[in-house]
């Protein structure tokens, strides 16, 4: 087994994330209260998050568990808090 190197990006954490949907849904997870709450997606993920979810964008965001996705140059999922 390799070590993972400075390049490798994904979050320890999640390692056991199956896919882009599980990831939204366990950041969702962390914000009871969803009012207003916009979750970044990793752009090279969009297609694949709309694929498994069968929501339908509207200018690179939807609506998803009751909060705003939006795509983004990011990484990974996080919250647009600080953006």
């Amino acid at each position: 087994m390799s070590e993972p190197s400075h390049l490798d990006q994904r979050d320890p954490g999640k390692a056991e994330v199956r896919d882009i949907r599980e990831e939204v849904d366990r950041e969702l997870a962390a914000y009871p209260d969803r009012e207003g709450l916009v979750l970044l997606a990793p752009e090279d993920r969009w297609e694949e998050f709309l694929r498994l979810t069968g929501c339908a964008a509207d200018d690179d965001e939807c609506r998803y568990g009751g909060a705003t996705i939006r795509k983004a140059a990011v990484t990974a999922v996080i919250a647009q808090d600080g953006f």
